[in-house]
């Protein structure tokens, strides 16, 4: 039996993870964890040793860029070392920490993302750094600022630090608390572990790539990624491993190799497409594939990757967010419900950037489309 848990001990394949019935009151503890591991991350990223890089131009002055302190990695690192040490080796806490006040710690994250998009909206407006564009309820959910900043820190960029390493502590921590009841991990945990530190790893290590996203350029912070980055990314990601911690999924080899070679083949698509685009916005004459990469106007490229799909980083993304399900097998939908959120997140984003690429470029997003037909599969979509 199971013990210590932050919800119903009656949970199995058919019920809600135990994220989404996990509400409880903060406690001293949590809001010492939370604050802990911000804390931690917000001076890690001053003093770990990093690179500075200037960002794209800023949509709304493209004569300036702003500078960012690229440490994710080593920051990474370094969070991970404390974990196994602290818990492990010195006993200052329990590497179940996470699991142990999973609940509380919950509603105190979200308190805080909602906090903190109240406190943006309102410095945002008063300083003039902000611009209103709809409803109180739009702007609160969109935001008003494209870079809010604090303690040196451009926080939409830094946000995504304790997302994708807070995800990696509530893997690990549930990791932990099935090896404390069982003395092993199944197959399915051990696999799924592997595959989202590689993937956490991979973003951090390309940290910089970021910078040419989207997000970073054009979307003002909001509770949309607010709530996205510190909530969603860090407890509903952990979908699977809760799954896995009360029904061990023991894998054979062929379904191992079968998993591990379809989240490769994803990988491979997403990482070797998103350095394509990154490489191409930051020097547009460097070689894709051995070759001079093609272009409409110099502006859109119709290379590599980019000259087979409209979005090859999407699939790749998404055959990887299916692999990070695939060792829970079928037995629930619920261990699908992060790539199904991103299939229906990156479509709507895709129909978004068609309208702003439409726009923006006119005849020759016209010409790229008649180039390049296939959004995410080749001959269909």
């Amino acid at each position: 039996m199971l013990q210590g848990l932050p919800f119903s001990e009656d949970f199995s394949i058919f019920a809600l993870p135990g994220m989404l019935t996990s509400w409880r009151a903060p406690t001293y503890e949590s809001v010492l964890i939370f604050s802990s591991f911000l804390i931690f991350l917000g001076v890690g990223s001053h003093i770990v040793p990093g690179r500075y890089v200037k960002g794209q131009p800023l949509i709304y002055d493209q004569t300036k860029r702003l500078t960012y302190k690229i440490n994710g990695l080593n920051l990474f690192f370094c969070l991970i070392g404390f974990f196994f040490f602290g818990s492990y080796y010195m006993k200052w806490f329990e590497p179940t920490l996470v699991y142990d006040h999973f609940g509380p710690i919950f509603t105190t994250v979200n308190i805080f993302a909602t906090l903190l998009t109240i406190t943006l909206f309102i410095t945002g407006i008063t300083s003039g750094r902000g611009k209103r564009e709809g409803s109180l309820i739009h702007d609160l959910f969109l935001g008003v600022e494209l870079n809010p900043r604090f303690a040196g820190l451009d926080l939409k960029f830094f946000a995504l630090r304790p997302a994708l390493m807070g995800w990696i502590m509530v893997n690990f921590s549930l990791a932990a608390q099935e090896y404390k009841v069982y003395g092993s991990l199944s197959t399915g945990m051990i696999l799924y572990q592997i595959f989202t530190f590689i993937y956490a790893f991979d973003y951090f290590y390309f940290e910089e790539c970021m910078l040419s996203t989207w997000d970073i350029i054009a979307e003002n912070w909001g509770f949309m990624l607010i709530w996205g980055d510190l909530v969603w990314i860090c407890f509903m990601f952990a979908v699977q491993p809760w799954f896995l911690l009360y029904n061990r999924i023991h894998l054979t080899s062929i379904q191992m190799i079968v998993i591990s070679t379809i989240f490769a083949i994803g990988f491979a698509v997403f990482r070797i497409s998103n350095s394509q685009k990154h490489q191409f916005k930051t020097n547009p004459k460097a070689l894709i594939w051995g070759k001079k990469p093609e272009t409409i106007a110099g502006k859109l490229l119709v290379s590599g990757f980019w000259g087979i799909l409209r979005k090859p980083n999407y699939l790749g993304d998404w055959i990887v967010a299916f692999s990070f399900s695939f060792p829970c097998l079928f037995n629930t939908p619920i261990v699908y419900l992060y790539p199904i959120y991103l299939v229906v997140l990156n479509s709507h984003r895709q129909w978004r950037d068609h309208q702003k690429c439409s726009k923006k470029y006119g005849e020759l997003w016209k010409e790229y489309c008649r180039r390049v037909p296939y959004v995410v599969l080749p001959g269909l979509i």
